[in-house]
């Protein structure tokens, strides 16, 4: 006979079990090579063919046991649920002599269902509940611990109902009645600490009691008791989809008094309360014998949660999930033998797979009411059908066909996740939040709900409102989304709404209405192939579809020709411009909503382009204004004048893609022409441009040049413009890098020094050939040739891979010539190899998603304006970015500017760069193989590798782009902002305000910085690509000239930027400098603390500092930083370009 010991495991009877101290007994041979068992080899084969690998079922175990109701809890919870029972029945009786009376309530509590008529009638006799009975998942242990709320059937006795008060709202007015009841008894109980009302589901003609329980062990959990009827009370047949409960003359005054308009949502409503207890024993008896029904119901409920599907009116709630579950096991596509992975896997493929908005399921059993004819009626009235094992209930009666998309959509993704072991699929489904805001590309918002009163006349939804209490939002909806639905059509994939949350409200206090602050959020996710189309075209003029095209879009649409001679019917949107196109989607919103349901376009707030101001020279358009596109004008004028001021304001949207397309035509023109040179000894035989212009990464795309001769001096002789001392600072013209290869040969020397002087001969010559066969200005030194081609200067530098390998070679001690990694060898593979290769990977990214150049353009202004430039490389940041659109789990692929950079904020501040690679697969050219060897690379060499790791095809083993920065202490910070301006931009984006300021996130806070070093604006040449421009350069908008240029204008010339260095370069072992290179007017000082540790006198390392103590014979003296000489110092440094130097941070003592 074997016993359990208390901790040691099985103890054989006779034996003691072995303390701590004791050394373990020897385990024998057989023992210990004792073949596994059949449970042990099931385990193991489950973990082979199931999950991608043990750690993943781990965390899936690890889950479960954390996010279910502990034991001990779970005993409190009990003990005060059957104290609460006890109380609740022994409730004293309420007489009323009136239904229409409600003296008999205390004073200050209010009935928390408001009507203006009502056919109750007589007296009645509240009595305490005939039963009261947990339901809901609390007694089906699939309690989840994140939310603690209880369910609790409290059954109202047959005295309380009549034969038929089924009809006429007669049944929810008493319902309300006896919560009041409810309400008057317990709260003065010394059981409950408070009382307050909420809504089931949301459902307003549904309001149950929220209580608060004064146990202190039980202080976040809230016990929700819904009043309901018993079984007997009324025939659930009598609640059909397509029966007619609500009399019409009686609810109008108008109409026949046989009229018998179906009333499916009113009739859902009782229903719902009619069922709690069958449902409870539905999912009880599913759940016996059935371990997995269990844990995968804790998965799936966790996987809705993250995804904030579970949440809100007609909501895909965990009921309806494990409703789904039983379902599919009477369907047998899952048994009872299945693990708890098994059943969320096989639910998430169902899910994924269903058409509940075409052909509803039902779990009745009886044949008469699994007949098509039977279910047709449930079609018929709703949008999702599910129907329940009466056969009668729809437990989808109020889920809108946008929700059951979504959590479709969810279900397919999820699935793809799980398949792709490039995935860590565990973190992704069930780790990562994935709020509203960050899974669509557009979000709008419709504030001012007491507009949707007109709505629901335009959109014929009257009977609705009759069947919801007047519920003007659970009314409109479902028409709003058909509405949005036929009018954005293919331009997207998926439309969303955030569902109203159901709202708790004082007991003393009448229930909530919309009102002007209520607003309601949709969501879209963009079909990037046809979201930019400005033209919808309709049917042919003569056509009978013409009629309800016209009708459809009203005043917008026109007859027009097209190309192959039809005549149609044709809707034209605003585009002029990119970012423009990218905003059809937000005038087909207005105008429809405004067309057919009467909402004012002004009350429509647009978040899609509110960054795009950010990227784009054209300081002058307002952010306010290309966010909102200004609709909002002032009531007095004319239709016609909005209208106007709303297209000028429009069009003026730029983003600075333009820009880029013509930099690019500029380059393509130029290859033409270093291709075409003749006379060369070696022809050119590759062209490749590695600026991040050339892979749409440049924040802001160079326009041509438009130097002003007049202030600058200019060589007759070189073609060539040199600042002038006596004005401000010429305009910044970059040099846009293109790199060329000449043909092989094997006459190049083996010297470095000998290659670099051949390649000045061929640069000189390429520049004379440039000039006199193609007539462009040029300016060629031994390093580069200077192009100026359509008004863009290009830097041509020429490469030979043979330099590589000459760097390498270094002598041993011995005399041996070996190959070693040096610096110089790392930055020429870099710059020859490595850049060529990135920027042609991450062009052809831009070509498959054309909204990753706004993308990382955004990402790199963020860390630009958090002064950052100078500490993480632009190539680091674009590598970020591109795994937001490679791997986007558990989002979908961007397909808007905004919604990337969420995701690249998200990513930044959530990754676990210390233990996990990023892994970057352009191209797709890495294999599974390839993972599993950089993750060991890097787990093994974790210490020697760099702080933030990432791989790419280029570089599987060195992150060569982050090999050197960012430091962990750059990183943290990068992390830390992050992660803040992630949570201000989406606060941001959920509000309803035009008038939202999105360049509080650029604008980097300066506490952190010792000493702020003030530069003059006239010395910043790129002041006009600030976040907040100076007013005096507000209006000050280059455009392009047609005039040509006699001289090359001055190129890469930044004082900033030479000050830094020079700065860097005279007290970077003290400092740490920070600067924002598009525009800052000031340069952060951050001292390091190892700098202010005294150290012993030395003269070389003597410079900015003085003596620490004061001793005569001055052998043990010391060093510390002269602060005050060093600050003067700074100002020597920039003298004419330093305006002042403010100290912030006065007392060292705190590093010494």
């Amino acid at each position: 006979m074997v016993k359990r010991g208390s901790d040691s495991g099985p103890v054989s009877e006779g034996e003691t079990p072995t303390s701590p101290t004791q050394k373990k007994p020897k385990v024998s041979k057989e023992k210990l090579y004792k073949p596994p068992t059949s449970e042990e080899l099931a385990s193991l084969k489950e973990t082979q063919t199931l999950y991608q690998s043990s750690l993943f079922k781990f965390k899936m175990q690890e889950l479960i046991s954390e996010v279910q109701l502990p034991e001990k809890k779970k005993k409190t919870l009990t003990s005060l649920l059957h104290s609460l029972n006890d109380v609740l029945t022994s409730l004293p009786d309420q007489k009323i002599t009136d239904l229409s009376d409600t003296s008999w309530l205390t004073k200050h509590i209010k009935v928390p269902l408001q009507w203006a008529k009502t056919q109750l009638k007589g007296e009645v006799c509240f009595q305490k509940p005939s039963s009261v009975k947990v339901v809901g998942s609390f007694l089906l242990d699939t309690f989840l611990y994140s939310s603690l709320n209880v369910d609790v059937a409290v059954e109202m006795p047959m005295v309380c109902f009549h034969q038929k008060d089924y009809l006429n709202f007669r049944y929810h007015h008493k319902r309300a009645l006896y919560v009041a009841y409810l309400v008057k008894h317990l709260r003065k109980n010394k059981l409950v600490d408070d009382v307050q009302y909420s809504l089931a589901n949301g459902d307003r003609l549904r309001p149950i009691v929220v209580l608060k329980l004064m146990d202190k062990s039980a202080k976040k959990v809230l016990v929700r008791l819904h009043p309901c009827p018993s079984a007997e009370a009324f025939r659930e047949t009598r609640f059909l989809p397509s029966k007619s409960n609500i009399r019409r003359q009686w609810y109008t005054g108008q109409g026949d008094e046989e009229d018998t308009t179906p009333t499916p949502i009113y009739n859902a409503s009782i229903l719902a309360d009619l069922n709690l207890e069958k449902h409870l024993h539905h999912l009880y008896n599913t759940s016996l014998n059935f371990q997995g029904f269990k844990d995968g119901l804790f998965l799936l409920k966790v996987w809705l949660h993250q995804r904030q599907l579970d949440m809100g009116t007609g909501a895909f709630s965990g009921f309806i999930m494990s409703m789904l579950v039983s379902y599919l096991l009477s369907e047998r596509k899952i048994h009872k033998v299945m693990s708890g992975y098994q059943i969320m896997r096989n639910t998430l493929l169902y899910l994924g797979n269903s058409k509940w908005t075409e052909k509803g399921i039902t779990m009745c059993t009886e044949r008469n009411r699994q007949d098509p004819e039977f279910m047709a009626q449930f079609d018929k009235h709703f949008d999702v059908v599910f129907v329940d094992s009466s056969g009668c209930l729809n437990l989808c009666a109020s889920m809108t066909k946008e929700t059951y998309e979504r959590v479709r959509h969810e279900a397919k993704l999820s699935m793809d996740h799980l398949d792709n072991k490039a995935v860590d699929a565990f973190d992704v489904l069930f780790m990562t939040p994935a709020p509203f805001v960050r899974k669509f590309d557009h979000i709008f918002h419709i504030h001012d709900l007491k507009q949707l009163v007109k709505s629901c006349k335009q959109l014929q939804c009257e009977d609705r409102l009759m069947e919801t209490g007047k519920d003007i939002l659970k009314s409109s909806l479902p028409g709003l989304m058909a509405l949005l639905r036929k009018a954005l059509g293919k331009r997207v994939y998926l439309l969303g709404v955030r569902l109203p949350q159901s709202k708790q409200w004082p007991i003393t206090s009448a229930p909530p209405v919309s009102s002007s602050e209520d607003k309601l959020t949709f969501g879209l996710l963009l079909n990037t192939e046809f979201s930019t189309s400005i033209l919808d075209k309709g049917p042919a003029a003569n056509s009978p579809e013409a009629a309800a095209f016209q009708q459809f879009w009203g005043d917008k649409s026109e007859l027009r020709r097209f190309q192959d001679t039809s005549i149609c019917e044709a809707v034209v949107w605003p585009g002029n411009t990119v970012a423009e196109k990218r905003l059809v989607c937000q005038h087909v919103v207005r105008h429809i909503l405004h067309l057919h349901a009467g909402i004012d376009p002004v009350t429509v707030t647009y978040t899609g382009g509110r960054m795009d101001a950010l990227i784009s020279m054209q300081s002058s358009v307002d952010m306010s204004s290309s966010s909102t596109s200004s609709v909002a004008t002032k009531k007095d004028k004319s239709k016609k004048d909005r209208k106007e001021q709303t297209e000028r304001t429009e069009s003026s949207l730029q983003s600075g893609e333009e820009e880029n397309v013509a930099v690019i035509q500029a380059y393509t023109n130029l290859s033409k022409c270093l291709r075409k040179l003749e006379g060369l000894p070696l022809a050119i035989t590759s062209v490749q441009g590695v600026s991040p212009v050339f892979r749409y990464a440049e924040v802001f795309p160079p326009s041509t040049c438009q130097a002003k001769e007049s202030r600058h001096h200019h060589d007759d002789h070189f073609h060539v413009l040199v600042p002038s001392s006596e004005h401000k600072c010429p305009k910044w013209v970059p040099a846009l890098q293109v790199l060329c290869q000449m043909e092989g040969s094997g006459q190049w020397p083996d010297k470095l020094d000998a290659i670099q002087r051949i390649r000045a001969a061929f640069l000189i010559r390429i520049g004379e050939l440039l000039h006199t066969q193609h007539d462009l200005i040029t300016l060629a030194t031994t390093k580069f040739v200077d192009v100026l081609q359509d008004g863009y200067v290009f830097r041509v530098q020429l490469s030979h891979r043979k330099e590589i390998g000459l760097a390498k070679e270094s002598l041993t001690p011995q005399g041996l010539l070996v190959l070693r990694d040096n610096a110089q060898s790392m930055e020429l593979e870099r710059a020859i190899i490595q850049l060529p290769r990135l920027t042609s990977m991450l062009h052809g990214l831009q070509q498959q998603y054309n909204t990753f150049s706004n993308t990382v353009r955004l990402a790199k202004r963020w860390v630009c304006a958090h002064l950052l430039s100078r500490h993480i490389r632009q190539e680091c940041v674009e590598l970020i970015v591109a795994y937001v659109y490679l791997q986007p789990a558990p989002y979908s692929v961007p397909s808007s500017p905004m919604s990337g950079f969420l995701h690249f904020l998200q990513l930044l501040s959530t990754y676990d760069w210390n233990t996990s690679p990023l892994i970057v697969n352009l191209n797709n050219e890495l294999t599974d193989g390839d993972y599993d060897e950089i993750k060991d690379h890097f787990n093994h060499h974790r210490s020697q590798l760099p702080r933030m790791f990432i791989a790419t095809p280029m570089d599987k083993m060195t992150s060569t782009w982050t090999k050197d920065m960012p430091t962990s202490q750059i990183l943290q910070r990068l992390i830390v902002l992050a992660k803040e301006s992630l949570q201000v931009l989406e606060t941001q984006l959920n509000e309803n305000s035009h008038n939202v300021d999105t360049k509080q996130i650029f604008r980097p806070p300066l506490d952190p910085y010792d000493v702020i070093i003030h530069l003059r604006h006239k010395l910043v040449p790129r002041l006009q690509e600030s976040i907040d421009t100076p007013e005096h350069l507000q209006a000050s908008v280059s455009k392009a000239g047609s005039s040509k240029l006699r001289h090359l204008p001055v190129v890469n010339f930044d004082p900033v930027d030479c000050f830094i260095n020079d700065l860097q370069a005279a007290y970077g072992e003290m400092a740490l400098f920070f600067h924002d290179m598009h525009g800052g007017d000031f340069v952060a000082v951050l001292w390091k603390p190892t700098a202010f540790k005294p150290q012993p006198f030395k003269v070389k390392h003597a410079q900015g500092k003085i003596p620490k103590d004061s001793s005569v014979d001055g052998k043990d003296r010391t060093m510390i930083p002269n602060l005050e000489a060093i600050v003067e110092d700074f100002k020597i440094l920039g003298q004419g370009l330093v305006k002042s130097v403010e100290v912030r941070t006065h007392n060292i003592e705190k590093w010494m």
